[in-house]
């Protein structure tokens, strides 16, 4: 991938090579994001341990996927206790008036 900005936009505070590895951590997010990589591939490119990626992934909103787990697992774990409880009361015998 190839970008053209005018290097008078550089300079010792902001680099071409900050730059380069921003949009590259950037591109690389966001292929994760639309599933096109898995996160041990991103940080294996990256080049940076797990617990950083799950840093990264977290500052624009990604979530990592143990946490995507954990709330499904909630979720579906609510949705049981729900239908437990509605098969106890529909099978518990009515009270006569």
């Amino acid at each position: 991938m190839r970008l053209d900005i005018p290097a008078e936009l550089f300079d010792d505070d902001f680099t071409a090579a900050a730059f380069k590895a921003c949009a590259r951590e950037f591109a690389v997010l966001d292929l994760m994001r639309a599933k096109r990589i898995h996160e041990h591939e991103a940080a294996r490119m990256l080049a940076i341990e797990r617990w950083e990626l799950v840093e990264r992934m977290e500052r624009p909103g990604i979530v990592p996927t143990e946490k995507e787990y954990d709330q499904i697992k909630g979720e579906l774990g609510n949705a049981i206790a729900s239908m437990n409880a509605r098969s106890r009361k529909a099978a518990a015998p009515r009270r006569k008036p």
